[in-house]
């Protein structure tokens, strides 16, 4: 009776491996296929070029923008509900 169940082991075993090392092979295969069509879908982004260095914003600054923000959301979402 074990060794029926290791056959059956080694059998349900071996199946798997074998079919992952298909799917790796078939996967390792569509990559070469496809390779040269992987830039037909692609969108070309703009190139951007950046502002420059950000200045930091002193902490007495930075708590009267953050009181600005909160109001600015309370007023929008005030405004909404209406």
């Amino acid at each position: 009776m074990i060794a029926e169940g290791f056959k059956l082991m080694v059998a349900g075993m071996g199946t798997v491996f074998i079919f992952l090392a298909l799917m790796i092979i078939i996967m390792v295969w569509l990559e070469k296929i496809l390779k040269p069509f992987s830039g037909i879908l692609e969108k070309k982004q703009p190139f951007v070029k950046s502002a420059g260095r950000v200045k930091s914003v002193p902490a007495k600054e930075d708590k009267s923008l953050i009181t600005a923000i909160v109001s600015a959301v309370h007023q929008y979402r005030k405004d909404k509900t209406k």
